[in-house]
């Protein structure tokens, strides 16, 4: 009896020792708890390498089997350096569980799909149009000629016939991250053309009202807490607008957590869960992933300091959202939006009513 009290004495001591190092908040748990909810990552970048897609395999047998998580399916957007992805070629290699898009990473160029073209890429299956259309400066040389923002008159023709068919645009890129002053980070520091590209983004809502569209990174309003407001605005002026949460996991300190978990259920038949997970080329890389989706997964589920995101290494707060919220992000409202979804989870053995 002595000995099984100071067992237990030396449990809870070790358990005060763990919460006093990891600022008095306990780390996330190692299996989720919500095993029975399937996972969609709508925003990966793994075009048809078929060794890459055999990984994808590998790292969702490793989340059941050391997370209890079920990361049922992805949807591929294809890479910036290759062709659209064969859609056979992937189908056969994932085992029904990608859906592709095809894809525009120069729409600086021009988009080099025609209009009239679109139809039939929907005919044959694919999922959506992925167009990246970030600050021009990452793809324009200095002083060369191109259409710097999204809202250029020669990409209406596009726009409208995307509106007309029901393709959705899928995890369009627009702007890149800019934080609060004195954080703003490595990526769009200029505040100025960080909003001239959001505004651009809206000019074309506003000239086609029926386009459905997600956008990737959550159209990047979500490092302050002011551009959480200005995103809850395009929320409710736009009813087909959605929000992917790629790679936004890291930056969640930056706003206010009542803040942002307020907006996460306030929004979430609207938002969708995404990484801009690359391709994985070896054991390693497949492994160290397994714990980035992880932690991606207990920042939403839980109220404990999760130790990173996907891809930053700063402890984030968890959000604790509902089940309800989880269900919506992780895989209703993808069945709900993206052609082709809903039959394929249903193939899989999944209830999609």
């Amino acid at each position: 009896m002595i000995r099984r009290i100071q067992y237990r004495l030396l449990c809870v001591s070790l358990l005060i020792v763990a919460s006093l190092f990891s600022g008095s908040v306990l780390y996330a748990q190692d299996v989720t708890s919500y095993p029975d909810i399937p996972r969609i990552d709508v925003h990966t970048h793994i075009a048809e390498d078929v060794p890459a897609i055999r990984n994808y395999l590998k790292m969702r047998d490793l989340l059941k089997q050391e997370h209890q998580v079920d990361l049922a399916m992805w949807i591929d957007l294809g890479d910036k350096d290759k062709t659209i992805p064969d859609l056979k070629t992937v189908t056969t290699a994932s085992k029904g569980r990608m859906l592709i898009c095809i894809s525009d990473y120069a729409a600086h160029d021009g988009l080099q799909i025609a209009p009239e073209e679109l139809q039939g890429w929907l005919d044959r299956g694919y999922a959506g149009y992925k167009i990246w259309s970030g600050p021009y400066y990452r793809r324009l040389k200095e002083n060369e000629k191109g259409y710097r923002y999204i809202d250029n008159p020669a990409h209406e023709p596009t726009f409208s016939k995307m509106e007309e068919i029901g393709m959705v645009g899928a995890s369009v890129h627009i702007a890149d991250p800019n934080g609060p002053w004195g954080n703003r980070g490595k990526w769009l520091v200029d505040p100025v053309e960080y909003w001239k590209e959001i505004t651009a983004w809206r000019h074309v809502l506003e000239k086609h009202p029926k386009l459905i569209v997600v956008m990737a990174h959550g159209d990047w309003l979500v490092c302050q807490d002011a551009q959480l407001d200005y995103l809850r605005n395009m929320l409710a002026t736009f009813p087909n607008l959605n929000i992917d949460l790629a790679a936004t996991f890291q930056y969640y300190p930056l706003v206010k957590r009542g803040n942002l978990r307020a907006f996460m259920i306030e929004w979430a038949d609207r938002i969708l869960f995404g990484t801009d997970i690359g391709k994985l080329n070896d054991d390693e890389e497949t492994a160290d992933h397994v714990g980035r989706y992880f932690r991606a997964f207990q920042i939403l589920e839980t109220d404990q300091l999760v130790p990173g995101s996907f891809f930053g290494n700063r402890d984030v707060e968890g959000l604790s959202l509902p089940r309800d919220v989880l269900e919506k992000i992780y895989y209703r409202n993808a069945m709900r939006i993206y052609p082709g979804m809903k039959e394929a989870m249903h193939k899989l053995g999944y209830k999609t009513d």
